[in-house]
């Protein structure tokens, strides 16, 4: 995690007025809608899914041989 950043970010939003902020945070809350498997495309589920999985002893297996 970036704390410079997290710090910079929070000193941004912490000057906003009021109605800046409910704007910002219906903004994020967009943003976040689209990041919801049923409002991406495909590709863009696998991309923002690709790698996701953390476990260890999860793998893929073999796949077998195609004709």
């Amino acid at each position: 995690m970036n704390l410079k950043l997290v710090q910079s970010l929070a000193e941004i939003i912490n000057s906003l007025i009021p109605e800046e902020k409910q704007f910002l945070g219906t903004m994020i809350n967009l943003i976040q809608d689209n990041n919801q498997p049923e409002n991406q495309s495909w590709h863009e589920f696998i991309e923002n899914t690709y790698g996701s999985i953390e476990y260890e002893t999860f793998v893929r297996h073999s796949q077998g041989n195609f004709e």
